[in-house]
């Protein structure tokens, strides 16, 4: 009996430490597969939070491609009829998705040579200039025919394309002149848990194709160009390392319940 009650407790033994290894190494894989909360949190500062960042937000620049809304409103109904298209009369009555479509068929298309096509007007060089910059440009030549017109010109091109670790990939029109990287974020969703906070930025230019990487846990990210975002941008968030080697998808709970099976049968059958 003493044999036997000291050949159980051995087994016994065994037993414990084979499970206490295996809780072991399933526990150190689980907290692999974790991210650390400093690489979740935005705009980190270590700085007093009454810091201010001065920056100077580039202002765009209309280039060859670009489409724009303009409407010249006048004072009296005949003027109004002359300087703007029937198409660019109607644009206000449409809503959603058919009135960007409206907007973008029927809007002036910038050429290759940087100008527009206007009634009475005729071609107007506006590429190079900003939006307000163009909008002075067009008010003084219409101040030529009628006194007390407003001109008002929107961009209409503006979309962006948000890819990679963000609840909501995909295209999106936007409709703000002043809109950043934390915007597309936002509007895509936010991050997923295992989306990489270097986020890559590819920006069109005249010259090809401009590649950056802002990290958005960073608060000096706002004072970055890259930080306030462009027509046509494409912004891509990478995935953390402990998802691209599989490890956000590994089945931690079904290993575990079947080692710890495993294990309780071997050591019912050796006893």
């Amino acid at each position: 009996m003493i044999v036997k009650s000291s050949g159980l407790s051995r087994t016994n033994v065994n037993f414990h430490f084979r499970y206490s290894y295996l809780m072991t190494f399933v526990l150190l894989l689980a907290l692999a597969s974790c991210t650390p909360h400093k690489k979740l949190v935005y705009l980190q500062h270590q700085a007093e939070e009454s810091d201010t960042l001065m920056f100077t937000r580039p202002d765009y620049l209309i280039k060859p491609g670009d489409i724009l809304h303009i409407r010249v409103l006048t004072l009296d109904d005949e003027s109004y009829m002359i300087f703007n298209n029937e198409e660019s009369r109607q644009l206000g009555s449409g809503s959603g998705a058919r009135n960007n479509i409206s907007v973008f068929l029927h809007g002036y298309s910038v050429g290759e040579d940087g100008k527009v096509k206007m009634p009475v007007l005729g071609e107007v060089h506006v590429a190079g200039k900003t939006i307000a910059r163009a909008t002075e440009h067009l008010e003084e030549l219409v101040e030529g025919y009628v006194i007390g017109a407003t001109v008002v010109v929107k961009l209409v091109n503006f979309s962006i394309t948000v890819l990679g670790e963000v609840r909501r990939p995909g295209n999106y029109y936007i409709y703000d002149n002043q809109f950043s990287i934390m915007d597309a974020i936002g509007l895509a969703g936010d991050m997923t848990d295992f989306g990489n906070r270097n986020v890559r930025i590819v920006r069109q230019t005249a010259d090809g194709a401009t590649f950056a990487t802002l990290n958005v846990t960073d608060s000096k990210a706002v004072v970055s160009e890259f930080y306030y975002l462009q027509p046509n941008d494409i912004i891509y968030v990478e995935p953390h390392r402990v998802k691209r080697l599989g490890f956000a998808q590994f089945p931690f709970g079904v290993v575990f319940s079947a080692v710890s099976t495993a294990l309780l049968l071997i050591n019912f059958l050796s006893n």
